[in-house]
């Protein structure tokens, strides 16, 4: 990547997180380095080059593998602590123990985990990509499968896609069905999200097929989940009550709460799309309160916007601006952009069909901001509705969540 943290050079070096200051410090007074940023440190393209030149001279091959191994090993376990607390209700993996000298970062709450993310950004889709190229498949994969929730809140679609790709490639090389089911997965998400449908189809066909074999009950059920979102964004919500429906049998039947959780908003969701709002207010209020008591609040927005929605249809306005609006925090909270931007565009409408017009526009015009930002497609939704007198349905929408473990 672009620079590095002080405990990612201390595990590139094995050696103690203060030592690793006190060299780059000396490093940084030498000129030899720059601290563009407080406590991440960046080099020049020429040193950088020469750097390399020396490491090839100095160090052996089994030298350089090491540190590739620890830089590594720093990212994957870190990126895994930092997803468990992003998405709590996501499958964990299992990651063989860091090699000795590193010394991964412990975030402690949701915002610490945020916010390295944030930061490592760019680091780690370039640790995804190097990884592969060095034949750290098992690194490969699970480093995409850390990514995925990240990279879709904050809109990183086409890496989500990339490392998605190189995932798969990995899995494949691997032979392992169990990873291969996952990174199928993760690529299927990036693809629904980017409107390659039937790309995404594929995909889970392969995933279906591999969860079936090794019999991975909880594999089976979120690839039906996932399913469940393909055929909402191909406008067939019928379908997709089915494929939510098996998702939450097969969930319920692993006694697996979070997938119940998120599953029982999807099928309100789908309810709501055949306009059957009462009965989307039945299963998403199921939703919420399981959500709750997991302590689950980027999967709470989610579930607050349906039941806005199908307020909303029930010409129940002031119980849908009173949803829309603990959406929105949630949403925030979690820097979920587009679930953000989706929220402020059925808050728009409710406004519109309550005669507040001025209140519609400036909703409006905040999720267009956001979704220009973002490049996707609801732009062009949002900006008809801004300039037409009614409100137009978006072509899609993210409480049938696309991310998947």
């Amino acid at each position: 990547g672009a620079d590095v943290s002080v405990p990612a050079a201390a595990s590139l070096a094995a050696v103690a997180s203060d030592r690793a200051k006190m060299l780059l410090d000396r490093l940084v007074a030498a000129q030899l380095v720059d601290e563009h940023t407080p406590g991440r440190y960046t080099l020049h393209d020429l040193l950088r080059v020469y750097a390399t030149q020396l490491a090839h001279t100095i160090n052996t091959d089994e030298q350089r593998h090491a540190a590739a191994h620890r830089i590594l090993d720093h990212y994957l376990h870190t990126a895994h602590a930092a997803e468990r607390l992003l998405t709590p209700g996501a499958d964990p993996i299992s990651v063989t123990p860091p090699q000795p000298g590193v010394s991964p970062e412990h975030p402690v709450d949701y915002q610490q985990a945020l916010a390295w993310f944030t930061a490592e950004h760019a680091v780690l889709v370039a640790a995804v990509d190097r990884a592969a190229a060095t034949g750290f498949d098992t690194h490969t994969w699970q480093l995409a499968w850390t990514l995925r929730n990240f990279l879709d809140r904050r809109g990183q679609w086409r890496d989500w896609a990339a490392t998605g790709r190189a995932a798969v490639a990995a899995a494949g090389r691997l032979a392992d069905p169990t990873a291969q089911a996952r990174a199928h997965r993760i690529l299927a998400g990036a693809y629904t999200t980017l409107g390659r449908l039937d790309d995404a189809h594929i995909e889970l066909g392969h995933a279906v097929d591999l969860s079936a074999r090794t019999g991975d009950q909880v594999g089976q059920a979120r690839t039906r989940y996932a399913l469940a979102v393909l055929w909402e964004r191909r406008g067939r919500p019928a379908e997709a009550l089915d494929h939510a429906r098996r998702a939450l049998d097969l969930y319920r039947a692993a006694g697996h709460r979070a997938g119940e959780a998120m599953t029982l908003n999807a099928v309100g969701w789908c309810h709501a799309q055949l306009g059957d709002h009462r009965q989307a207010l039945t299963y998403c209020q199921q939703a919420l309160t399981l959500l709750q008591d997991l302590d689950d609040r980027p999967m709470q927005a989610h579930t607050w916007e349906s039941l806005g929605y199908a307020h909303h249809h029930l010409g129940q306005h002031a119980r849908a601006f009173a949803c829309y609006r603990q959406a929105l925090i949630l949403a925030r909270e979690s820097g979920d952009r587009y679930n953000e931007a989706t929220t402020l565009a059925h808050l728009g409408d409710t406004h519109h069909a309550a005669g507040a017009h001025t209140a519609a526009q400036d909703a409006y015009r905040q999720a267009l901001a956001i979704l220009d930002d973002l490049d996707h497609l609801d732009a062009d939704t949002v900006r008809a509705k801004l300039a037409t007198p009614g409100p137009t349905p978006l072509t899609s929408h993210p409480t049938v969540e696309p991310t998947s473990g």
